[in-house]
């Protein structure tokens, strides 16, 4: 394979939002070097600045972006990124997902922390590495920037950790704190699971390769793709490599995404990691790959579908019924949240099986309203933590609604979104998903996602009986910093106003559609 630069395609102004959060990552590793600017409040309003400004550029290339209809060519540096709505909605997403972790410095990086100026740069690598993936053209593309926000993940789930001077020794080694040893564990897990998911999504990606003879995701299409007479541009692409390489590429990117089998890391390092960082990562993470996983699989291998779509299927059911069955038995609501996400997963892979405008621009919808369901709920755990193994138990919700109604509406008004009630915006979004599946003669596993909604009403009331008919024991104060109470009022409007008109995002996922 010949690789030719076409410097004529070379759209910098395309990347002005991946370029600017870039600048602004290395502009607060400079400023944390000085010891007046080195606090969380400096560092935290510089990074807002970057990811507003960029959330501007997001926001104009949207508009302007080429499209299915508009002929124009989304093409950018040697076919090696697409430029259209989909990667710039996608964008749009992660750096909504940004602010929470910078709003959460109201707590970390902890005051003893030194390094405060590293975790506002790698919550701002994270989101680059994830906006070039929404993009990506080329596998190998695809393949850095997930491993840019990969690394970057692994860091920040260990940001709770004690930091030492170096010179420690067993027998001097100071008592680790519970939250230290959590966090420690987490990043661990994730690391040791996250690689193990890369070498088997390059493993597929090489295979893939060997059996097209490229890695132009587009181009991968056009080589498999067949006419109404069976005659195929390059039949010999249709091999046992590219079946294989396939395989091996949707289970990498299943780790990323939680799926069943490939889900067990998550209630653990969720857990252990800091709350601003677990829940940046409970919705981004999911939306990079997702994002991906609708690239490759409705650009490339749509018409392989008969074969991967039996095992998509039977993921699908087992995510959904796993997710909401194991949380149904937790205690902590960290990890119950791990476990909805896992269903939530499973309900979004849905709009990849039916393979299909409709599908994929269910899945668009549905991300966009879990980012507000989950933002806002993880903003209330956030407010309500506590210290210790106990310090996110569903206890610490007894009698919120007596004492702080607003907070306790506003958390049930979640849950309810995330378990499918109308008219939240939550119901719709399993609907369009629903309905896209059934359009397509996939009536079983909708069946399937409605008997798992159904359990899931049980875990997600658990919350709400607590707050609502259960008295609460403790003295202790909750604090609403205004960052979160924010999040909390943003997230709790925008529920609403999906959930009073759907219709308006639809059309705008309907615009968003890959090419």
């Amino acid at each position: 394979m010949v690789f030719k630069i076409n410097y004529e395609d070379m759209l910098w102004t395309a990347l002005t939002p991946e370029l600017t959060l870039l600048f602004t990552a290395f502009f607060i590793l400079l400023i944390g070097l000085s010891k007046n600017f080195n606090n969380n409040e400096y560092l935290s309003k510089a990074t807002l600045v970057g990811i507003t400004i960029s959330l501007f550029f997001s926001f104009s290339l949207w508009g302007n972006a080429p499209t299915l209809e508009n002929g124009l060519s989304p093409d950018i540096f040697s076919k090696s990124l697409i430029h259209d709505k989909f990667g710039q909605g996608f964008n749009i997403i992660f750096l909504v997902m940004a602010i929470f972790p910078v709003l959460g410095s109201v707590r970390y990086p902890q005051s003893d922390h030194e390094n405060k100026s590293e975790y506002f740069s790698l919550v701002l690598m994270a989101v680059v590495g994830m906006m070039f993936l929404a993009k990506s053209g080329n596998m190998i593309t695809a393949f850095v920037s997930l491993e840019i926000f990969s690394i970057s993940l692994y860091i920040l789930c260990g940001f709770s950790a004690k930091h030492g001077t170096g010179k420690e020794h067993p027998s001097n080694a100071p008592k680790l704190k519970w939250a230290t040893l959590a966090s420690q564990e987490s990043t661990v897990k994730y690391l040791l699971t996250g690689a193990f998911a890369s070498a088997i999504l390059v493993y597929g990606m090489a295979l893939i390769y060997a059996g097209t003879g490229t890695t132009e995701i587009r181009f991968i299409g056009q080589l498999l793709h067949c006419n109404e007479a069976g005659e195929c541009l390059n039949p010999y692409s249709r091999n046992t490599l590219v079946y294989i390489g396939m395989g091996l590429l949707f289970s990498g990117l299943a780790f990323k995404i939680s799926l069943v089998p490939f889900h067990s890391w998550t209630p653990d390092v969720y857990q252990g990691a800091p709350t601003p960082i677990t829940g940046f990562m409970s919705v981004a993470t999911k939306a990079a790959a997702f994002a991906l996983i609708a690239r490759v699989f409705f650009t490339a291998f749509s018409e392989l579908s008969s074969i991967w779509m039996p095992f998509l299927f039977g993921i699908s059911a087992l995510t959904m019924l796993v997710g909401n069955i194991a949380a149904i038995f937790q205690g902590d609501v960290k990890r119950m949240l791990a476990y909805s996400g896992i269903a939530h997963a499973g309900y979004l892979l849905i709009g990849i099986i039916a393979n299909s405008q409709d599908g994929v621009a269910s899945l668009i919808f549905y991300l966009n309203v879990y980012l507000f369901m989950n933002i806002g709920a993880f903003a209330v755990v956030f407010i309500m933590e506590g210290e210790g193994p106990e310090g996110n138990s569903i206890s610490r919700f007894n009698g919120l609604a007596k004492s702080h109604p607003l907070l306790a509406g506003a958390m049930s008004l979640f849950l309810l979104s995330l378990a499918g009630f109308p008219p939240t915006a939550g119901f719709f979004g399993k609907l369009y998903v629903f309905m896209a599946a059934i359009k397509h003669g996939y009536i079983l596993i909708t069946i399937v996602a409605v008997i798992a909604t159904v359990i899931s009403v049980y875990f997600y009331l658990k919350i709400i009986v607590a707050m609502y008919f259960h008295e609460n024991e403790s003295n202790e104060k909750v604090i609403i910093h205004r960052g979160m109470g924010t999040i909390v009022a943003v997230s709790t409007i925008a529920i609403i106003l999906i959930g009073f008109f759907p219709s308006r995002l639809m059309r705008i996922a309907l615009e968003s559609i890959p090419f």
